[in-house]
């Protein structure tokens, strides 16, 4: 009897399916259902039966699920001690940041930090994701910090300290008839085509409110990430709302005013509250507040 077995033997009970259970885990089906029958066989009784479609437990499944989760989630906690363990005897310092930041902000952070610490043994871990990213693995307790934007619903676990803000503005191509134009309104977009965010995304969410607040719908034909926005304006694809954080504008673009667009992007410092860094961690939150401070 492995880990592994018990913890597709819950996943199976939570689903009752298993295709939906091999996709959630990441394995094929085949693989999924033998696992489950040696399981079987090694306990010596049947753990589901079949109706239809459905799994349900048997009456011995039913009894010996909460011994399993039991085990599932001693399992969980173990990794996580070890993480903290980890930590706390090695100094690392983990972090994760959001793309849309001011050109070499990350590197030049870095490059500081160890210059005031250039006698201390220090390992930085850093990555790039998404904001909702960054807040689940705080959470998970995989990083300890997120240079992040605020999350779309406030987390009573997380702490948000605000590094930075900067303008939102409409980018359009010089070419496009818009780009003619010194300055725009919100229904004047409603006759070209779009180009917004990542579905979900924190500024997909933030342009979704602004345009509700005008009670309007643009066309919006295209959806990129922050790191291409400005490339498919550039290629003509359409309009766009961009963050101005010191990034340089490509050849070609145009930014327009627009008097009702004033949000503002935020970047924050996110870490969970009841997190113990750290010393080391501990010097790179003091180090980043500081330094964020001379960087405005």
């Amino acid at each position: 009897m492995t880990l592994a077995q018990l913890n597709y033997f819950v996943k199976v009970a939570e689903n009752g399916h298993l295709t939906q259970t091999a996709k959630e885990l990441l394995i094929a089906q085949p693989s999924l259902t033998q696992a489950i029958r040696k399981l079987e066989e090694e306990l010596g009784f049947l753990l589901f039966e079949k109706k239809g479609r459905v799994l349900f437990l048997t009456k011995e499944g039913k009894e010996f699920l909460p011994y399993a989760k039991e085990v599932v989630e001693a399992s969980k906690r173990a990794e996580q001690t070890k993480e903290h363990i980890y930590q706390k005897y090695t100094g690392n310092i983990r972090f994760a940041y959001t793309r849309p930041m001011p050109p070499n902000y990350i590197p030049n952070l870095l490059r500081e930090f160890f210059k005031t610490n250039k006698d201390k043994k220090i390992n930085i871990e850093s990555y790039a994701a998404a904001t909702s990213v960054i807040l689940r693995d705080l959470k998970e307790d995989k990083i300890d910090f997120g240079f992040c934007s605020i999350g779309e619903k406030e987390d009573p676990d997380i702490k948000m300290i605000t590094l930075m803000e900067y303008p939102i503005k409409l980018v359009v191509n010089q070419k496009d008839v818009l780009g003619k134009m010194k300055q725009l309104h919100p229904e004047d977009l409603m006759s070209k085509p779009g180009i917004s965010y990542t579905e979900g995304s924190a500024m997909d969410r933030e342009i979704n409110e602004f345009f509700k607040e005008q009670e309007i719908t643009p066309d919006i034909h295209y959806r990129t990430s922050s790191e291409e926005i400005q490339n498919f304006v550039a290629c003509g694809l359409g309009w766009a709302f961009i963050a101005q954080n010191g990034t340089p504008m490509k050849k070609g673009l145009k930014i327009l005013e627009m008097p009702e667009m004033t949000l503002k992007r935020e970047t924050c410092l996110a870490m969970r509250k009841d997190r113990q860094l750290s010393k080391n961690a501990q010097n790179f939150l003091k180090f980043t507040l500081s330094y964020n401070e001379n960087f405005l």
